[in-house]
Order: structure tokens, then sequence, then C-alpha cells
């Protein structure tokens, strides 16, 4: 699937390649409470059609009137909610500030090859020269610092989160409904008939293979997040080992105390993995809240996800 970016730079070319005009608006600044981060991304074009948000709706409306017909030449910062009256009128929440860039776009090519290294699951650092309006990307191995500086301002794009989950159980079924919603692309595997039977093909595809053949034919990079749910040591086992050996940047297992630390020293004694090594697996998986029926396990792990997301690793 698609990154948000990757949807937006997509729309970008469509315009252009219509006669239209185009341009980026980023959030690069935000003061009090923001609806959305630093980097936040929307494009529109001189029709007035719009992807994208960079406020959950408080002041897309008033970019439109104000650029549609005057897409400017150069980059160039607006201030929203910058008084009582405007931060009134916006809804911005608490009281909050939002600083945008909004810079034209014009070059079909660099959109064409930026949207190219998107496509193939690439992060790239896209940088605009705020005095002459030059930009140019490059592709990176982590998603790079989003920053604005004295004569650039650098944002970072990458593709969309992608979440394995092993086993196609109860919790399977909340987990993935509600990543749908923070656009995370889900896709189940469980080799087993009798769970195969009662998926829901509508929430997630369903792989019907062993977790270890999955990720040898799949890249997992950064952007991917796995979780063992499905209880079954043979098949939650391949899929740790597997992905520790990859640059998933989550990993995670259920499991109570004990099972958790019977399947370290399982993969320590006949595995040859190091405790440091295991550092990176999450078991038992998800944030401490006290979770017991399978929705509110789903709502602990995907929590602990976010987390991770964002960098704010609670463990």
């Amino acid at each position: 699937m698609k990154s948000e970016s990757q949807e937006i730079f997509e729309f970008v070319l469509s315009s252009l390649q219509q006669g239209r005009q185009a341009c980026l608006v980023s959030v690069v600044e935000t003061f009090g409470s923001s609806p959305r981060p630093v980097g936040s991304l929307l494009a529109l074009d001189s029709a007035g059609h719009f992807k994208g948000s960079v406020s959950g709706g408080c002041v897309e409306e008033q970019l439109i009137e104000t650029l549609q017909n005057n897409i400017p030449a150069l980059p160039e910062l607006l201030i929203y909610g910058g008084s009582e009256e405007e931060r009134a009128r916006l809804k911005l929440p608490c009281g909050g500030q939002l600083r945008l860039m909004i810079e034209p776009v014009s070059d079909i090519n660099l959109v064409q090859q930026l949207i190219e290294v998107l496509h193939k699951r690439q992060t790239v650092q896209w940088q605009t020269d705020l005095q002459s309006g030059a930009q140019s990307f490059s592709v990176v191995e982590h998603s790079a610092e989003i920053k604005l500086l004295e004569r650039q301002w650098r944002n970072s794009f990458g593709p969309q989160w992608r979440m394995f989950v092993i086993g196609a159980g109860p919790i399977a079924r909340y987990l993935v409904d509600m990543a749908n919603s923070l656009d995370i692309s889900s896709c189940v595997i469980d080799p087993r008939p009798e769970y195969q039977q009662d998926w829901n093909t509508e929430l997630a595809p369903l792989i019907a293979k062993y977790p270890d053949d999955v990720f040898a034919e799949l890249s997992l990079d950064q952007h991917s997040l796995v979780v063992a749910l499905s209880h079954d040591p043979k098949l939650d086992d391949l899929a740790i080992m597997a992905a520790l050996h990859s640059k998933a940047i989550y990993i995670g297992a259920m499991g109570s105390a004990r099972t958790s630390a019977a399947r370290r020293k399982r993969l320590i004694d006949h595995f040859d993995f190091t405790e440091q090594f295991l550092q990176k697996l999450k078991a038992p998986i998800g944030l401490d809240i006290g979770s017991k029926t399978p929705v509110e396990i789903a709502v602990s792990i995907l929590a602990d996800i976010i987390a991770v997301k964002n960098g704010k690793d609670f463990t």
C-alpha cells in the first residue's frame, strides 16, 4: 500500500501533468497544542483541489481560499493562530499556532523520481532552498530530521508502516481493525486451516504460509512491525527469529512473563541468540495497562507500537 506522502506527490504529479500550478504546504513549527505534528504535508493546486492535511481541518479551507489563485513563485512562511481572534475563528485547540511553509512545485521529473523511490519503500529527505526555491531529495537509511534552517527547509518522507501479525485469532482482529485507522497496512500470517476459515479478509489479507518463509520473500525494513500472537511456538518462534535478523523496528510476542522467559531461554540455549540480541524483542507484548480482554490487549499492543514509531519507547 501507499504512504500518505506518496499519495500526496502523486496528486502533485497529476495536477502538473494537467497543466495546473501546485504547491506543498508543510507544518514547520508549532506553538502550544497542535492537531498535526511538524512535517505534516498538504498539496494544493490552482483548481482548488488538495490532498493531505496540516491541521485536521482547521485551516485547510482558508488555505484554499488564499492560495488557489495565488500560489507563490518562491517559498513563503505563513502563521495561523497568531492572534486571539484568529485562534477562535479557526478553532485551533488550546491556543495553538501553526507555522506553515508554502512552496511551489513545478519540476515534473523531480516529482516522478521521488514517487518511484517511495514506491520502492525507501526513505527520502526533501530539501528546499528558501531563497531560490530550488528543490531536491536524497535517499537516506532512516527518517531524517525535519528542520527549518535559516536558508533551507528539510522534510522527511518514508514508506507506509506495515504490520505482520502471526496468528489469525480474536486479538488480531481488533489489532488490525484499529491499525487500519492509523494508516498502518496489515497482513496476517497463519498456515493453520482452522484459523484461516474464520478470518475476515476485508480487514487484512491472510497469508497461509509459515512466517519465516514469508519474511524470506519480503524485506522487513525500518517501517516494519512484527506481532506474534499465535500462541504456537512453532509459528511465533519462527517469526521472532527471522524478524530479529531483519531491520524491523518492532518485534513483539504474546505470552505471560513465564512463557516469555521460557522463550528467551529456548532461543539462547538452542538457537545461539544472546541476551543483548534479544533486547529488541518485546515479550510480554504491549504496554502494561492491566489488559484482560482481546480488545484491551490489542489496545495495549497498538499503544506500544505507536510509542516506538514516535520514538517514545517505554521499555
